[in-house]
């Protein structure tokens, strides 16, 4: 059985977080073994490595350190792939959500409805998308449905949980990545922690689960 687990970071409990956050938070630098931790049913805090059952010998990973576990975040063509799906979602979503508001408009009849259909049939593909990202990167899961099914979630540069705020401005940030003509997407390729331009304006970070 596994249990969320509270961290404690410069004396301040955080949390609580899944385990495996934990672990890719522990392969990621941004934690180490030594650090402690409590769950429900625990009557201290106790290290990590014993709660995870992790071996301690030698030299502790250096905390903030990431080059070394660059393998921890999904390269390039397993976040094109997350990228394909996630499009292919919002593409059918948008145009479900476009199509009835054309269909009630239409019904409601006027010589502008077919003009007016088209424009907020966009703006509403253009929420619809936007919504679907903020919100499940936001959410519990830390993914889109296509992060999910790549097996890789987002995080924030110490691997928490990031906020509604700070996913609508990924968003925006992919907004920026497609007018490079994608550069900001390619980005990842090189990058030192794999990532794109809209990681880096928004500080967030790609975990592999």
């Amino acid at each position: 059985m596994t249990f969320p687990l509270y961290l404690t970071r410069d004396g301040k409990k955080t949390g609580p977080f899944p385990q495996d956050q934990v672990i890719a938070m522990l392969n990621g630098g941004f934690v180490v073994p030594d650090d402690l931790c409590w769950h429900e049913g625990l009557t201290d805090w106790v290290p990590l490595s014993q709660v995870l059952g992790l071996a301690t010998e030698g030299p502790p990973p250096v905390r903030g350190t990431t080059a070394a576990h660059s393998d921890r975040h999904p390269g390039f063509w397993l976040r094109l792939a997350a990228h394909l799906i996630d499009t292919l979602i919002c593409y059918v979503g948008g145009f479900v959500v476009g199509f009835v508001i054309g269909l009630l408009l239409a019904l409601t009849g006027g010589n502008d409805a077919h003009d007016l259909a088209t424009v907020l049939g966009a703006i509403a593909g253009g929420v619809f998308g936007w919504l679907y990202y903020a919100l499940m990167e936001s959410s519990a899961k830390q993914a889109t449905l296509g992060k999910m099914a790549c097996g890789f979630i987002v995080t924030d540069l110490q691997g928490n949980r990031i906020s509604f705020g700070r996913a609508t401005g990924r968003v925006a940030g992919m907004i920026i990545s497609t007018l490079t003509l994608f550069v900001g997407y390619l980005m990842c390729a090189w990058t030192e922690r794999k990532q794109c331009l809209h990681d880096k304006m928004a500080d967030c970070l790609m975990f592999k689960k």
